[in-house]
């Protein structure tokens, strides 16, 4: 089956981490944050998949190739302009043969989610719905998509970020979405528009079937910094022995430590005395002796100064941190040393 990936984002929210390497790329327990979407799609049966791009972004191209090592078949659609994601939809299905015209998926690619998307593809085949749409429940609605739902799962009005106060529900739409070929027809693939400003909003209240889906368990958009170290560490809580997930050729001096849950990719050097705690370290991180590291993500080929501390850093590729230094709640930009 047929899927879209909206991947095309420059990762503003996720800088300076996105400087260097775009926004699907980042890592998510050491692999790309693309690759698990993927993977979980082809466990569900999509299988044939366009990842929806712009042209800074050809680098996500040469990292997956065909797809064929994740079991799937992937093209790329590179945008010279931005579209939204109602004119990249259209624009990549207007290109599809008329005989392949069958119900889709689109989803954002920033998403970390264990949705169930066989049974929300057998219920939107079961309810006939011309478009059915993922709900996650949140405190706060008012960042996002909020829907209206009727008892019978029938979306009745969609609004798009409204005030927390105007919000019809505290159910969001949390990115995944099965279409009907028909709403093409209604689609404009030339200009920018949105479907969740336009579209969502016109077919709730034309009365056809627009069907909502619960949402499992976990859901995370990994559109920000703070949520991409939470995404890290709920997994490797979840998923790695022990909580920490490091690469093979990590290289601990005699008094380094460790505690859970962390993420440490291939090359990294934690010194004597060092220590990192809820982090997550990208390949060839050196931490210098007594150094601390707590909550807080580290680039490729950062160092780490002796006897530095970080809390709540975001520190890009490259840089170095001066020995001593204390960083707290701050951004480093890629191969920016800081003094002190």
């Amino acid at each position: 089956m047929r899927a879209i990936v909206l991947a095309g984002g420059e990762g503003t929210r996720l800088r300076p981490l996105t400087w260097r390497t775009p926004k699907p790329l980042v890592p998510l327990l050491n692999r790309p944050l693309i690759a698990r979407l993927l993977g979980h799609l082809a466990r569900h049966g999509f299988d044939e998949i366009t990842l929806a791009l712009t042209r800074r972004a050809a680098v996500i191209e040469e990292a997956l190739g065909d797809g064929s090592a994740l079991g799937l078949h992937l093209d790329y659609a590179y945008e010279e302009t931005p579209l939204g994601s109602g004119g990249a939809i259209a624009s990549i299905a207007a290109a599809w043969p008329a005989d392949r015209r069958e119900t889709f998926l689109v989803c954002n690619g920033d998403i970390v989610s264990d949705l169930d998307l066989t049974a929300m593809l057998a219920q939107h085949r079961a309810r006939r719905a011309v478009l059915s749409i993922s709900l996650f429940e949140v405190d706060d609605p008012s960042p996002f998509g909020v829907a209206d739902v009727a008892a019978d799962g029938r979306i009745r009005r969609f609004v798009e970020k409204p005030k927390r106060e105007d919000a019809p529900s505290r159910l969001i739409n949390s990115g995944f979405w099965l279409f009907e070929p028909s709403l093409l027809a209604e689609m404009d693939g030339t200009t920018f528009n949105r479907v969740e400003d336009n579209l969502f909003p016109a077919v709730a209240t034309s009365g056809r079937p627009m069907i909502g889906f619960p949402h499992g368990p976990y859901w995370r958009d990994v559109g920000n910094a703070a949520a991409l170290l939470a995404a890290n560490l709920d997994l490797a809580r979840a998923e790695a022995p022990g909580g920490i997930l490091r690469a093979g050729d990590l290289q601990m001096a005699p008094g380094a430590r460790i505690s859970k849950p962390a993420v440490i990719g291939a090359g990294c050097s934690i010194g004597p005395g060092a220590v990192v705690e809820r982090s997550v370290l990208w390949d060839g991180v050196t931490v210098g002796p007594n150094a601390v590291v707590r909550d807080s993500i580290l680039a490729s080929g950062v160092h780490v100064g002796p006897g530095a501390l970080l809390e709540g850093a975001i520190v890009a590729h490259g840089a170095s941190v001066a020995p001593g230094a204390r960083l707290q709640r701050v951004s480093v930009e890629p191969a920016d040393p800081v003094v002190a």
